[in-house]
């Protein structure tokens, strides 16, 4: 066992301050951190000195006095709002947006439609009334997709009164295969993007850091560290909707692969959910989308029960496979059809039992973030990915989100 260097100690002791400076809810003084912390008070002067040099915290003013007549201890404020970090959503039809605090207080929502048609832009700030907006757009480019993007983000910061400025790192979601390069090396969904360097041109747009990754991964993240799997190492995350794909993660990181392609089950030929445009769309006869499927199969109708008894039999069989190679401590259901609920849940998890036939049966369980989980999971990877920024110290654990409702509302 390596013995902690005094570097190794001094990073520690400064990541527990942080900790605890961050989530006071009110001013400390030295000897305040001192005492929760356990560490000594020329320690703590320490770290307090070098986060007031990041602009992190700042002096309180001090009481007039104190009970024995002697000089009143000074006393600090975590300075939440120095940085801004946002979490993007970029779907295909519907970009979202949303900013927090260093502390992981959300105070702005934004959210734009899409389209050939239309596009339509909300903002959101506590319970604020959203502003909106629709105009005929046409097919967009590649770069009028960016330029959605970059026009969704400033309207989470005007909603919310923040200044661009303020916005120090991005983290964007995105349908495809994030390369090394840090741009979209394939995607069937948005292949406008293919290649294209999404991240510089938003970077560009607030001068900050912006990166990208894949949306399923970004769920995946998003359930370990805010939704079903807080209490588990290692999930393996499955997204059933309108296409098919899985997300592992492991001690908490996600799992990319040597071609950061792990997880692209859709691009499997031959399978159900290849269509003729090899674009991993699930196509249905007897309903249009896959939740109106399993209600009318719920509801008793023959054709849609016999259509998802097929398709729940041929995906556990991968499933389950996949299970039995990793053997996650838990599997997570996202996705159009997680949000059936149980039922759904309850018929797939059933059907992946009876294929295993060691004792050791997979927990299964339905994503608790629903829609909310790229999103978040962007926003969580943001604060992790890029500790040293926010924070001036690498490893600053991810903070308690505490996120909002489809109205911007505090769950």
């Amino acid at each position: 066992m390596n013995t902690p260097s005094p570097a190794d100690i001094r990073h520690a002791n400064a990541l527990t301050c942080v900790h605890v400076l961050r989530t006071s809810q009110g001013t400390l003084s030295i000897s305040d951190v001192a005492q929760r912390t356990g560490l000594s008070r020329p320690t703590v002067d320490a770290v307090i000195a070098g986060l007031e040099s990041h602009g992190l915290l700042s002096a309180a003013p001090a009481d007039a006095s104190t009970a024995n007549g002697g000089r009143p201890a000074r006393r600090f404020q975590f300075e939440a709002e120095h940085a801004i970090v946002a979490g993007v959503d970029a779907g295909p039809r519907n970009i979202r947006v949303v900013l927090a605090d260093l502390q992981g207080r959300v105070v702005a929502r934004a959210h734009r439609e899409i389209g050939a048609d239309s596009r339509k832009g909300t903002g959101q700030h506590g319970t604020g009334a959203p502003g909106t907006g629709k105009h005929d757009t046409g097919e967009l480019s590649a770069m009028q997709r960016v330029e959605e993007v970059i026009a969704t983000m400033h309207d989470a910061l005007e909603t919310a009164g923040i200044p661009p400025a303020k916005l120090q790192v991005a983290c964007v979601g995105v349908s495809g295969i994030v390369g090394f390069d840090g741009r979209i090396s394939q995607s069937f969904v948005v292949p406008e993007w293919n290649g294209i360097d999404i991240a510089k041109r938003i970077g560009q747009a607030f001068d900050c850091h912006v990166f990208l990754e894949n949306d399923i991964k970004l769920a995946a993240f998003a359930e370990h560290h805010l939704g079903a799997a807080q209490l588990v190492s290692n999930t393996l995350y499955f997204q059933i909707g309108n296409r098919i794909s899985l997300s592992l993660t492991l001690d908490g990181n996600i799992h990319h692969g040597f071609h950061r392609s792990s997880g692209e089950v859709g691009s499997l030929r031959g399978m159900r959910w290849t269509s003729s445009a090899v674009n991993g769309q699930l196509t249905w006869r007897s309903a249009p989308t896959a939740e109106l499927v399993f209600a009318k199969a719920l509801a008793g109708e023959p054709e849609a029960g016999a259509e998802m008894t097929t398709f729940v039999s041929e995906i556990a069989s991968h499933i389950a496979s996949v299970s039995l190679a990793l053997d996650p401590d838990l599997i997570i259901v996202g996705g159009g059809l997680s949000r059936s609920g149980e039922p759904f849940v309850d018929l797939l998890r059933t059907e992946v039992h009876r294929l295993i036939m060691i004792e050791g049966k997979p927990n299964m369980v339905a994503s608790t973030l629903g829609s909310d989980g790229t999103l978040l999971g962007a926003l969580a990877l943001a604060f992790q990915d890029c500790s040293t920024e926010l924070f001036g110290l690498e490893g600053v654990p991810v903070p308690e989100i505490v996120h909002g409702d489809a109205n911007g509302e505090a769950e």
